[in-house]
């Protein structure tokens, strides 16, 4: 171009170094993978060290307080803290019962992973920790349900808690899709996008939620899924 008639000077293309080969969409997708689990790593090692201080700090505040103590005080406060620990196994007895009853013979809740393989990453590991929390959430409750979790076996790692800890839940894992284990006449799928509202539950059923994360929003997933299998949608 001119201004003034004179022309603008050229500006370089850029010209990359000798030996400079462009990675791939995969392999920069590999390499941001790798570094987001060095620094995972790394904020785990930093979280296990914080609990270790964390744990030499107290026992050194209670030494120092039951130092403080006179005799009968200490007696008094070692009583209570018996008392407090076998309340608090009692009360893990009770709960463990309560899930166990549960597994037996309560309202069976599965959560249909078989939706894994069309989730990213981020909405895989996403799900994990949705999973952790519905567990945590149905242990604590005065009336669990008998949560399973279906089609193991096809279900991306990420979408699972790390550690395998899904392994020391009450619930039941089951390997193949839930087709294979219930009858289809049994099933309610539970969709938003489903008529009819769940009014009342039925223990002769088995409800189903999809694990599916999808920040893209998937309309209609687990309601495409309840026609295929023929089975009762709710919401």
């Amino acid at each position: 171009s001119t201004h003034g008639g004179m022309e603008s000077p050229a500006v370089p293309r850029y010209a990359p170094p000798p030996g400079f080969v462009r990675k791939t969409k995969a392999e920069k997708r590999e390499l941001k993978a790798a570094k987001m689990r060095e620094l995972r790593g790394e904020w785990r090692r930093r979280e296990r060290e914080g609990r270790r201080k964390q744990v030499a700090q107290r026992a050194a505040e209670r030494g120092a307080m039951l130092e403080r103590m006179s005799e009968e005080e200490r007696a008094d406060f070692w009583r209570a803290e018996r008392a407090e620990k076998e309340r608090l196994e009692q009360e893990k007895r009770e709960q463990n019962e309560r899930l166990d009853a549960a597994l037996s013979d309560g309202v069976r809740v599965v959560v249909d992973l078989s939706y894994g393989a069309t989730m990213n990453l981020k909405e895989q590991r996403s799900l994990a920790r949705q999973l952790g929390r519905c567990w945590g959430a149905n242990r604590r409750a005065p009336a669990p349900v008998a949560l399973h979790l279906a089609s193991m076996q096809r279900c991306p790692a990420p979408c699972l808690p790390q550690d395998g800890d899904h392994k020391r839940w009450k619930v039941r894992l089951l390997d193949e899709d839930l087709e294979h284990h219930f009858s289809p006449s049994d099933l309610v799928f539970l969709s938003p996008d489903a008529d009819e509202a769940l009014t009342c539950v039925d223990k002769s059923k088995v409800y189903v939620i999809g694990g599916l994360v999808d920040v893209s929003v998937q309309k209609r997933s687990s309601l495409t899924r309840a026609r295929e299998e023929a089975a009762r949608k709710e919401r």
